[in-house]
């Protein structure tokens, strides 16, 4: 039961009692510009440092979720940031996000004002970003981070594609929305009307917002694109064929292919991994992460894997269920965590890197 004790303080400490509290806003200098961030700094010593990422939020950096995230593992003694990356804040699918989450990896564990104890950064990240982070991992050098937290990856993005825009038990049409306003223009052409339909329809959703827009924006729209945004909404094969159809007409399609496929790359990772993925989960299958962990497994033997009942899209669901299951989700936060620890350049007696 001690061995899994952060586990269950996380557990809690995200369910039951949520702090939505922003912690303190200030830049990370990188070497040709500057980026925004959000620093949570512990009472007492700290245990380690973390970097924790957002997924597609409408809140960005600044989204609630992740501030819950982060204070659990502040008010668990950890130092946590989580940095602005500007493609994904600004909900754009591009090779260019995991070139960011690199640059700012290197930036914040290299700050001597934000890493004062020097510790080898870990690394939270859920949903799509968490595929982005194992690709930046994959491509850093060895003993760059700590340890991995990945809540909800794909690992084989196209089929994961196909996935979001077919299945039709997921009823949120966030994340087919988001592929929509990525790829869609790559099909149709540049089209004004049909962009802001989809930012409408995302900002409703994302925003939860009590009265849609979406309708008003129908309204001012010409008829003929309001038909074929429906159409894409409700048919789903034709929404497959023309976003499908656009995906591999993407200027440089085989980098981006090859960039985005973390199933090519996943045995490069070798910082000890958590996989964690909810077995409800309608926007990334379940698959990806069993995927990922064989894949990583074959060369990281530090690699676990949670298929939880208690979570869908990475949110937890509080249920009687959770007495049956929380101990195994305990189990997969604390392998995270355990890893957290390690300084840079930290090395043990025998001269070897821990």
């Amino acid at each position: 039961m001690k061995l899994f004790s952060e586990g269950f303080q996380f557990i809690i400490n995200t369910s039951l009692f949520k702090n939505t509290t922003m912690g303190v806003e200030t830049d990370l200098s990188l070497q040709n510009r500057k980026t925004p961030i959000v620093l949570y700094t512990p009472n007492g010593k700290e245990k380690g440092l973390i970097i924790t990422f957002t997924g597609f939020s409408m809140s960005g950096y600044k989204d609630p979720r992740i501030a819950i995230v982060n204070n659990a593992f502040k008010k668990m003694g950890y130092r946590v940031i989580t940095p602005k990356i500007n493609p994904i804040d600004s909900l754009i699918i591009h090779p260019q996000c995991v070139d960011e989450v690199k640059e700012v990896i290197n930036g914040i564990s290299n700050d001597p004002i934000l890493n004062p104890n020097k510790f080898r950064p870990a690394i939270f990240a859920p949903s799509f970003t968490a595929g982005i982070a194992a690709l930046a991992i994959a491509e850093m050098p060895h003993n760059t981070v700590s340890s991995l937290c990945l809540l909800g990856s794909f690992s084989d993005f196209e089929s994961t594609i196909q996935f979001a825009l077919t299945n039709e038990e997921n009823q949120d049409n966030y994340g087919m929305h988001i592929l929509m306003k990525n790829f869609l223009k790559y099909e149709i052409g540049e089209n004004a009307e049909m962009e802001k339909l989809v930012h409408t329809a995302l900002e409703d959703n994302g925003l939860k917002r009590t009265t849609h827009l979406l309708p008003e924006v129908k309204a001012n729209s010409n008829p003929q694109t309001v038909e074929f945004y429906e159409k894409l909404v409700s048919n789903t094969e034709f929404r497959k064929e023309v976003i499908m159809k656009a995906w591999t007409k993407i200027p440089d399609f085989e980098n981006w292919k090859h960039r985005l496929d973390v199933s090519i790359h996943a045995h490069k990772i070798t910082c000890p991994v958590a996989i964690i993925h909810g077995n409800g989960d309608q926007v990334i299958p379940t698959s990806q992460s069993v995927l990922l962990h064989s894949l990583i497994k074959e060369k990281n033997k530090k690699v676990h894997l949670e298929i939880s009942n208690l979570l869908d899209h990475g949110d937890l669901k509080l249920s009687f269920k959770i007495f049956a299951e929380i101990s195994n989700l305990a189990k997969a936060f604390s392998f995270f965590t355990t890893h957290c620890r390690k300084l840079k350049d930290f090395s043990t007696k025998n001269g070897s890197m821990a």
